[in-house]
C-alpha cells in the first residue's frame, strides 16, 4: 500500500460526517430514494466521476485507473426504515442529528454506508492515475424491503460488466467503535419467511366441542416447531426459528374461525435451510389435519443465500486494513443472524463484507439496528472510507482464486430460486 489512505481519509472526516447528517435528516424508504439518488449522483459528478442512474436500482459510478486492469466493485445500500426516530440514543445521550421526516429513520446505518463510500470515491478519484484497473461504485436502492439489487445486477449484465471482486461495509452496534470485523466464511445468515393461516370453525366459548379452535392448533404447532429444530438440526449447524406475529380472535368468549402466525428461519448453511423448510411444511400441515383445521401458506419463500466471505480476499482485506489502522483494529467476532442482499453479488463474484464497529458506551451508542434509538459514532466513519479505498487498491492487484466458480444460474432464475422476488419485500 503506497497511498496513506488512513491519513487522507481522516482529513476528510468532517466531509464524511456532513454527508452522513444530510442523509440522516432526509431518509427515504425503499424504492422512494429520489433525493438520495440525486445527492449521490451530484456529489460523484462534482468529483469528475462518470455516473449512471439505474432506474429502480440506484447509482453506478466509474473511476477509471491510469492503467488497464481488473474491476473491483464497492457497494453501499442507501434506503431507510419506517421507524419514528427518538432524539436520544440507547444510552440516553442526545443524538448528533435526527430525522426530519416523520415515521422514517436511517436505523440500519445506510446513511453511514453511503457517506463512507462517497468519501472513498473522492479519495480514489484523486488518486485514479495510480490505480491499475477500474473501481465500480454501487449505491443500491431498496435493500431493506424491495430488493432493487435485481435492477443493479440486470444493468451490469446488459452492459457486459463483470467485476472481478466486490467489497462492502456495514456498521455494527455489537463491536467496539472503530474496529473492523473481517473474516472468512459465514458472516450473515440466509433466511426464509413463513406466513401461515389456520382455518378452523368458530363459535361460542360455552361449547368448544361444537367448534374447531385454531388457537389450540397453533399452540401445538408452535411447540412442535421449537422442538423440530432440536430434533432435526445438528447442534453444529446454526439455525434459529422465531415466530414474531400471532393474530386470532376478538373476544374472550368467542372462539375464532382463523389464526394467522408469521415468522422467520435463519441459517448459515442453505442446504440445512432447505431441509428444515420441508420439515416445517410437513409439521404444520399434519398437525393442522390432526386438529381438523386446514393450513394454508400465504408466504413460504425459498431460502435465501447466506453471506460467506471469500477466504483469499478476506485475508487481503484484513492485512491491508491491519497495516493501515493497526493490527488491533481488525477483529474476528460472532457472525450475525441478520440478512442482507450482498450475498447475491457473491453469487457472481468473490468478495468480502466487513463490519465497522460503532459501539461506544461512553457516548450511549449501544442500541441495535432497526430500533428508534439506533445511533452511529460519527468519529470513526473515516475509517470505513479508508477501508473502502485500501481494499479497492489491493483487490485490483489480486486475481480470483482458481477454485472460485460463479453460480451458473441465469439472473432471473437465481432470484426466483433464492426467494427474493416477492412483492412485499424481505422481512
Amino acid at each position: 500500500m503506497t497511498i496513506q489512505w488512513n491519513e487522507e481519509a481522516q482529513r476528510l472526516s468532517d466531509l464524511c460526517i456532513d454527508l452522513r447528517r444530510q442523509l440522516h435528516r432526509h431518509p427515504e424508504l425503499s424504492s422512494h430514494e429520489e433525493q438520495t439518488v440525486a445527492l449521490i449522483d451530484q456529489f460523484l459528478q462534482a468529483q469528475g466521476i462518470r455516473t449512471q442512474i439505474v432506474e429502480h436500482g440506484g447509482v453506478l459510478g466509474w473511476i477509471e485507473g491510469g492503467k488497464p486492469g481488473r474491476t473491483v466493485m464497492l457497494r453501499a445500500d442507501i434506503d431507510a426504515l419506517p421507524i419514528q426516530e427518538e432524539k436520544t440514543n440507547g444510552g440516553g445521550s442526545q443524538k448528533a442529528c435526527v430525522s426530519e421526516i416523520p415515521g422514517v429513520q436511517h436505523a440500519c446505518g445506510h446513511d453511514g454506508h453511503t457517506a463512507m463510500l462517497l468519501t472513498a470515491a473522492k479519495l480514489l478519484q484523486a488518486h485514479r492515475e495510480t490505480l491499475e484497473g477500474t473501481v465500480l461504485l454501487c449505491f443500491e436502492r431498496g435493500e431493506e424491503a424491495t430488493m432493487n439489487i435485481y435492477h443493479i445486477m440486470k444493468a451490469l449484465e446488459k452492459a457486459g460488466v463483470e467485476p472481478d471482486s466486490v467489497f462492502g461495509l456495514h456498521v455494527s452496534p455489537h463491536t467496539p467503535a472503530g474496529t473492523l470485523q473481517i473474516q472468512a466464511g459465514p458472516l450473515m445468515a440466509g433466511m426464509f419467511s413463513f406466513h401461515v393461516r389456520l382455518q378452523g370453525r368458530g363459535g361460542h366459548g360455552s361449547r368448544p366441542d361444537l367448534c374447531i379452535n385454531p388457537i389450540d392448533c397453533y399452540a401445538a404447532i408452535g411447540q412442535a416447531l421449537n422442538a423440530l429444530r432440536m430434533r432435526t438440526v445438528s447442534p453444529f449447524e446454526p439455525l434459529t426459528i422465531s415466530t414474531g406475529l400471532v393474530q386470532s380472535g376478538t373476544k374472550s368468549n368467542i372462539l375464532p374461525d382463523t389464526c394467522v402466525f408469521k415468522g422467520t428461519v435463519r441459517f448459515y448453511n442453505r442446504e440445512v435451510g432447505l431441509a428444515f423448510q420441508a420439515k416445517l411444511r410437513h409439521v404444520v400441515e399434519h398437525i393442522a389435519e390432526a386438529y381438523d383445521c386446514t393450513a394454508s401458506f400465504d408466504k413460504l419463500n425459498a431460502p435465501g443465500f447466506p453471506l460467506n466471505n471469500d477466504a483469499d480476499y478476506a485475508k487481503t482485506a484484513a492485512e491491508v486494513c491491519g497495516e493501515m489502522l493497526g493490527k488491533e483494529a481488525v477483529i474476528q467476532a460472532e457472525p450475525w443472524m441478520g440478512t442482507d442482499s450482498f450475498p447475491l453479488y457473491l453469487q457472481r463474484m468473490p468478495g468480502v463484507y466487513a463490519f465497522l464497529g460503532m459501539r461506544n458506551e461512553e457516548k450511549g451508542i449501544i442500541a441495535d439496528v432497526h430500533t428508534s434509538r439506533h445511533d452511529l459514532d460519527e468519529s470513526v466513519l473515516w475509517k470505513g472510507a479508508a477501508a473502502h479505498a485500501a481494499c479497492a487498491e489491493a483487490f485490483l492487484k489480486q486475481a480470483r482464486p482458481q477454485t472460485w466458480k460463479p453460480n451458473p444460474l441465469d439472473l432471473d432464475t437465481l432470484f426466483e430460486q433464492a426467494g427474493y422476488l416477492f412483492p412485499e419485500g424481505r422481512d
